[in-house]
């Protein structure tokens, strides 16, 4: 042990006997102080409280006016003030509260681990005055085993004023204080890692019960209570709120919103830019990261981001973000209005944690009210699809029961000369007129009304709780007036019109069924027309369209669709040098239940007129593959099947994502199917088709362009779309002369496919002489009735066999 002492001012000694009576008294108190302490430090566990009876027993106990004890921290390397007493009871931004090791006298104490004892600090170059200079100063550490565990520092204001005898008495209260200090953090360590494990214990179980209901939720009401009350259990959050964006919309809202200070929000209430742009919660969307913000930071945060507080101003407010959906990004919030409770770096790993979980269970639900919304909405415009309809229908017809004074009507529209948009400025322009008439359609109705598109230029309105038949007509007429103006669309100027037919219905008449009320304004849609476009017409019993051929073929293709009543037929491809089958073109044949077979030349151009032919085209790549799928069980290595696609279903936006699920689907290999389209489907949505053909193609998908030569036959696009497969048309081979030379037109086709690395199929082979000048010719394969008529699928297993 090293004292330093500086010269002290001469005093009158007293007599031997009286000065080791005071010695012996002065000992005798501080054992009894230093067995006091002892004691009474025992009943103290936790190192604050410890270290602040110390200071204050040290004062009291020695008549010191201050003490200061400071404690050694090894990762800063500095001491910290921890207690203080007498006129060292400061806050911790007065006085001398943090030292290096080469700062003071406390530095030098604690650097050579001995004591400092000064009796003038004047003279002293280590001597760092506090908040109130002294004269004279004594210094300890605090040693466990040679280990610096802090300082006990104590100064005084008169010279001289520490003895030896003060020295030695701190320096039993030091040991005694590091036996304490090292028990009390050793149990302190101990009760953390129990706390720690204990913590461990229910985060997991909790996490576990977070995914477990979240893998399960559809309801998302009782999901976020059931979250909130997880969360508590670990963290603070008796005010929890969870908020999403819709990116689409541009909206927020908080569908769960749980707080101790401010009323709760709506779920269905929603929020525009300006809190998005000037709150917290709005500051997590557009940063798309976590924000841990006390309140002493959110007025300089506020200044530098302009955000304010809407609602009580917390202490402490956590937010972490989540992803929804594609469109949907989500915020959950934590905040504290307690002043001592704070959050800390591990619940924001704990929130976000939790947040990965709400995205899933969000993602998952949106996935499914997705597919649910694309089964029941029409692809192109979003509005509800047939299937929609008839469930309105439905309810309604119920609702009607309970409310028998209303009516119930159902308009359905017709495009006049829509055919005309798509002939002459293809697909895309007669898609993009669709969907501006839809939104025009919306401005004519009420909000409670709803509007269906069934397919092509057909639309139809269902229109609730109608008191009187002027209701439904001021509707109609408001419509037809609408879409005789003029419509701008993608640069074209359209004139258009629609014809409109109503069908009422009431509680009185008993019809429940909604087929029956659509059949009835489908009919007096037709009436509509057959008077001149334009107008609407109210179903009348005796209108007779029922017997309309038209009509009844439009009743007659959607029944056979519903029903499946068409079927494919399979006529062999083979190639000419060999006698080896290479596939089935299938072709649609309908046995109709009481006019027998219809020639596909009698129904499919009406479709096409109609917008039937995209149903048609769905209908028979379903049958095709389920045919495929079932040869596979016993021919697993047969040859492919090519279906004739119309231009209408090729050009819609999601054509060859939808054939390559069915195929996925099934289960087959995507070079079993093949597609045949023509010319014209190319030329007419020439972006499309490339893109299309790209996809498909890229997953093995063949593609075939039928009827070469009797479109456009360009050798522009030919060259720049990448095909498989051309197709020559039947009546090039009808036509053909018995020489090779006198066949020009051939000749120079399957030249041409020869030059683009294409395969040729000859359409049409009636006899022998065909076939083998097709063969000299070069052409690698055919189909006609010189090898085999079209044949049911049961027939055409002889070929594969």
């Amino acid at each position: 042990m090293t004292t330093v002492a500086s010269q002290k001012p001469e005093i009158q000694t007293p007599d031997p006997l009286t000065a080791e009576l005071v010695r012996l008294q002065q000992e005798n108190h501080h054992l009894r102080l230093i067995n006091q302490f002892a004691i009474e430090l025992h009943d103290l566990s936790n190192p604050d409280e410890v270290l602040d009876y110390a200071a204050k027993q040290v004062v009291a106990g020695l008549g010191f006016v201050d003490c200061a004890i400071f404690i050694f921290d090894a990762k800063t390397q500095l001491l910290k003030r921890k207690a203080g007493s007498g006129t060292r009871d400061l806050p911790v931004h007065l006085g001398v509260a943090e030292l290096s090791l080469e700062q003071g006298l406390v530095g030098y104490a604690a650097r050579q681990k001995q004591s400092v004892l000064v009796n003038d600090t004047r003279q002293d170059p280590y001597y760092v005055p506090d908040y109130f200079p002294s004269l004279s100063e004594l210094v300890v550490p605090i040693l466990d085993q040679g280990e610096l565990l802090g300082v006990i520092d104590c100064e005084h204001s008169q010279l001289g004023f520490f003895q030896s005898a003060h020295q030695l008495v701190l320096e039993k209260v030091a040991s005694i204080l590091a036996s304490k200090l090292r028990k009390a953090q050793m149990l302190q360590r101990l009760e953390q890692s129990v706390s720690q494990l204990e913590y461990a214990e229910r985060l997991q179980k909790a996490l576990y019960q977070i995914a477990a209901f979240s893998s399960f939720a559809d309801e998302f009401s009782g999901f976020y209570q059931r979250l909130h009350q997880i969360v508590n259990s670990l963290i603070y959050a008796p005010n929890f709120y969870i908020a999403l964006y819709d990116d689409a919309t541009e909206l927020l809202h908080f569908p769960y919103f749980a707080d101790t200070e401010d009323d709760e929000i709506d779920p269905n209430q929603a929020f525009g830019k300006d809190v998005l742009e000037h709150s917290l919660t709005g500051y997590v969307f557009r940063t798309n990261q976590a924000l841990l913000i006390d309140k002493a930071q959110m007025l300089a945060f506020d200044r530098a981001h302009q955000i304010r507080i809407y609602g009580s101003v917390p202490e402490c407010w956590l937010g972490v973000p989540f992803v929804g959906s594609d469109t949907i990004r989500g915020v959950v919030v934590v905040q504290s209005y307690m002043p001592h409770i704070h959050y800390s770096e591990r619940d924001l790993e704990l929130l976000t944690f939790v947040s990965q979980h709400i995205s899933n269970a969000l993602e998952r639900v949106f996935s499914e009210k997705r597919l649910q919304h694309q089964a029941l909405h029409d692809a192109l415009t979003g509005l509800p699809n047939r299937s929609l309809l008839l469930d309105r229908i439905e309810q309604a017809f119920k609702r009607m029961q309970r409310f028998p004074a209303n009516q119930l009507a159902v308009m359905y529209l017709d495009l006049d000369r829509f055919k005309a948009v798509n002939d002459s400025l293809g697909h895309p322009v007669g898609d993009a007129f669709l969907v501006e008439v839809g939104r025009l359609l919306k401005n004519c109705m009420r909000q409670s009304d709803t509007l269906a598109r069934l397919g092509g230029d057909e639309f139809a309105v269902v229109l609730e709780d109608i008191g009187s038949v002027q209701d439904v007509t001021e509707v109609a007429q408001r419509i037809c007036d609408s879409l005789q103006q003029p419509i701008l669309v993608a640069g074209h100027l359209l004139q258009s019109s629609c014809s409109i037919g109503i069908a009422l219905t009431n509680a009185r008449e008993g019809l429940t069924g909604a087929d029956e009320l659509i059949r009835r304004a489908d009919i007096a849609m037709y009436q509509a027309k057959q008077d001149g476009r334009g107008l609407f017409r109210l179903y009348q019993e005796h209108m007779g369209r029922q017997d309309s051929e038209e009509f009844q073929l439009d009743q007659d293709i959607k029944a056979a669709l519903t029903q499946q009543q068409f079927q494919l037929h399979y006529q062999p491809i083979f190639a000419l040098g060999s006698p080896r089958l290479l596939g089935f073109e299938a072709l649609i044949r309908w046995p109709h239940p009481q006019k027998g077979w219809i020639a596909p030349d009698q129904f499919i151009p009406f479709a096409e007129q109609h917008g039937l032919i995209s149903r048609i085209d769905r209908y028979v790549l379903q049958q095709a593959v389920a045919q495929l799928v079932a040869w596979q069980a016993h021919w697993p290595e047969h040859c492919y099947i090519s279906v004739n696609v119309s231009g209408l279903a090729f050009s819609e936006a999601n054509f060859a994502t939808q054939l390559l699920e069915l195929i996925a689907d099934a289960g087959i290999k995507p070079a079993w199917l093949a597609i045949e389209i023509t010319e014209r489907a190319l030329i007419e949505n020439i972006a499309q088709a490339r893109t299309a053909l790209k996809e498909l193609r890229l997953a093995g998908v063949k593609v075939l362009l039928d009827d070469f030569g009797t479109g456009y036959s360009s050798l522009s696009y030919l060259n720049e779309f990448k095909l498989d497969v051309l197709k020559i048309d039947r009546s090039f081979i009808a036509s053909m002369k018995p020489k090779i030379q006198d066949n020009p037109v051939i000749n120079t086709v399957i030249a041409l496919a020869k030059t683009l690395d294409l395969l040729v199929v000859a359409e049409g082979i009636e006899n022998q002489c065909q076939c083998e000048l097709l063969k000299s010719l070069g052409c690698d394969a055919g189909q006609g009735y010189w090898f085999s008529r079209p044949v049911p699928a049961a027939d055409a297993v002889c070929w594969l066999s």
